[in-house]
């Protein structure tokens, strides 16, 4: 360690080592109990000077050693920023009027444990958003990571598995229990649609409207987003028609957000990449492939130009929580009439429109007066 860096803190005046440590108290503290703890805690500045400058001197050589080690010494710096925050209660506690020894007690036998447990989640923080920097994908998928509930039934048995009805997860038991199969899985249905949707829930929803309306309009679609996830190399929807491929990308975004241009270019180079992988049938069907962009929000300049440029079409579509989305299929197998929730496990791979009868219904009475059943669990071909 440097001996100079204890003398240039020990040179600093009195009333600015005051207003360094109600800064630091009060980015903690709240700002009242910022300047109560810097007055108390000005007395033990000697010591306090010694251990910051400690800190500050290994800082060039924390770095130099790469950008963890770098990570590890700002962790470092802001837990022992929180044990003093900690080490001012415990102080306050035994020296006030009426002493709380037994709390002090406590509050002591944790600050080291806190300390420790802050260090390695600022630490993780930081990493988790390097990660992010270098892999971008991350944000656009962490949600459906975080929310991967294949676990739960991951060492179940097929039995078991049956007896998980998608719908008890939105209404009481009693509830599920004692209500007819209309009433109970339109109640799930509205707390599906009114709950509040994380951002891939949200992302789902949006790209699940717009197909609606593609298929409303005699478009044949295929959910490529939501199926196959990490893979959908960026095509939400594969939209089909007479002899048009669209090709569509969808974006809920908040209107304050812009869509930059690098969205566009990813969504240019993946319908490059299906017009080179699907050459041949293309050509043998004289398929005509059309990029889509389809969004809630606005676009940069640039990126607008270069939409132009590529000749990608814009859509800007609002969404619409409030659409029919009730599929009411007719099995090509059993010609069985089946609807099916969006909360349901083949609900994306339904299609709607390719058989006589189908259709979008609002709710479970409709479809179940029409002679659809509610079809929650595909079970596989039968042996």
């Amino acid at each position: 360690m440097d001996p100079n860096h204890i003398e240039q803190l020990e040179s600093v005046p009195n009333i600015l080592w005051i207003i360094i440590l109600v800064i630091l108290f009060a980015t903690i503290k709240g700002f009242n109990a910022g300047i109560i703890g810097a007055i108390t805690k000005y007395k033990y500045r000697k010591a306090f000077q010694k251990k910051l400058s400690i800190m500050l001197g290994n800082k060039p050589n924390a770095f130099s050693d790469g950008n963890i080690e770098g990570r590890k010494w700002f962790s470092e710096l802001v837990a022992e920023a929180h044990k003093v925050a900690d080490q001012l209660d415990e102080n306050y506690l035994i020296n006030k009027v009426r002493p709380a020894r037994k709390a002090a007690e406590t509050v002591a036998e944790f600050k080291n444990k806190n300390r420790e447990l802050r260090k390695q989640l600022k630490f993780y923080e930081y990493q988790i958003k390097t990660y992010e920097e270098f892999f971008p994908i991350l944000e656009d998928f962490g949600d459906q990571i975080l929310d991967d509930d294949s676990f739960l039934t991951k060492d179940k048995g097929q039995e078991d598995i049956e007896k998980l009805d998608p719908v008890r997860r939105y209404i009481p038991k009693e509830d599920y229990d004692k209500l007819p199969s209309a009433e109970r899985n339109q109640k799930a249905l509205d707390f599906y649609k009114n709950k509040n949707h994380n951002r891939l829930e949200i992302g789902r929803f949006y790209e699940r409207y717009i197909g609606y309306l593609y298929e409303k309009d005699g478009w044949r679609v295929r959910f490529s987003g939501i199926l196959e996830g990490y893979e959908d190399l960026g095509r939400d929807l594969y939209c089909f028609k007479d002899n048009v491929v669209e090709i569509v990308q969808a974006k809920n975004w908040s209107k304050n957000k812009l869509i930059r241009e690098k969205y566009i270019f990813q969504l240019y180079g993946s319908v490059m990449q299906y017009k080179l992988s699907n050459k041949n049938k293309i050509k043998q069907e004289r398929l005509k492939i059309k990029p889509v962009f389809v969004t809630t929000t606005q676009l940069s300049e640039t990126a607008q130009a270069v939409a132009d440029d590529l000749k990608i079409r814009i859509d800007k579509i609002e969404l619409d929580k409030n659409y029919p989305m009730i599929k009411c299929n007719i099995n090509k197998v059993t010609h069985e009439p089946i609807y099916h929730l969006p909360i349901d496990q083949q609900y994306d791979k339904i299609i709607i429109g390719d058989e006589e009868g189908e259709f979008y219904s609002s709710t479970t009475k409709e479809a179940e007066k029409k002679g659809f059943r509610r079809a929650w669990r595909y079970k596989g071909p039968k042996d």
